[in-house]
């Protein structure tokens, strides 16, 4: 699988880089919403992990890229804001959202869940 980890945090790209690669991952980070969409634009990525804030471009506009061109990748919001709930994500229409700080069991069931069969 091919996984873009788009966050500012570069702890949280560091823990989910080396967690993801001990999945079998082919995994790309970008440490803002500019150069997050332009390695989406130029990558073909399975899914793509996304903060909400972040620096250029916020994960909501990442997001909306990625859906109004019918780019085939999952978009997982990673969030440490409490006003994102499932009820938001799906308003604007991320395949799935989770709190931070992450748990790793939870991204490897997602990777599971999104892995090409």
């Amino acid at each position: 699988m091919k996984i873009l980890i788009c966050d500012d945090e570069i702890e949280i790209v560091n823990v989910l880089e080396k967690y993801l690669k001990t999945k079998g991952c082919d995994v790309g980070y970008a440490l803002d919403g500019k150069k997050g969409l332009k390695s989406i634009k130029s990558g073909d990525y399975d899914i793509v992990f996304l903060d909400i804030n972040m620096p250029e471009l916020t994960g909501i506009d990442v997001l909306r890229y990625v859906k109004d061109n019918n780019i085939k990748t999952k978009v997982v919001f990673l969030t440490g804001y409490p006003c994102m709930d499932e009820w938001f994500a799906k308003k604007i229409r991320a395949d799935e959202y989770l709190e931070k700080p992450v748990d790793l069991k939870v991204i490897g069931e997602l990777v599971d869940k999104y892995r090409p069969k």
